[in-house]
């Protein structure tokens, strides 16, 4: 192969010219390789935006599911400590304490 035809090739010549300068067959397989190599970088690129998309709203949820985690916990304990009081009026102190501290599920 001659210098010149590496260079039609491998070189940027537009599809349009190598059909021009190549036989059909050979053209072809370097415009659909051309073009494989085009499709595969753009979806590579999509795909990569879409794995980043879905990997910050997993850290998102997984956060949300930590502060719900840690909130249960708090209401098991304030359930656990009303159980365990020796009177009814300081069971309900701690309830409603527990309560008015998380006004946001209530």
């Amino acid at each position: 192969m001659s210098a010149n035809d590496l260079a039609v090739k491998y070189g940027t010549y537009q599809p349009e010219n190598l059909l021009i300068i190549l036989p059909l067959d050979e053209a072809s397989d370097i415009i659909r390789e051309r073009l494989r190599a085009e499709v595969r970088r753009e979806l590579e690129y999509e795909y990569e935006d879409r794995i980043s998309d879905a990997e910050e709203d997993a850290s998102e949820w997984e956060s949300k599911s930590d502060s719900y985690e840690c909130d249960a916990t708090c209401f098991a304990r304030a359930v656990e400590n009303a159980l365990l009081a020796p009177s009814f009026e300081e069971a309900k102190i701690i309830l409603e304490r527990v309560r008015s501290d998380n006004r946001e599920y209530f």
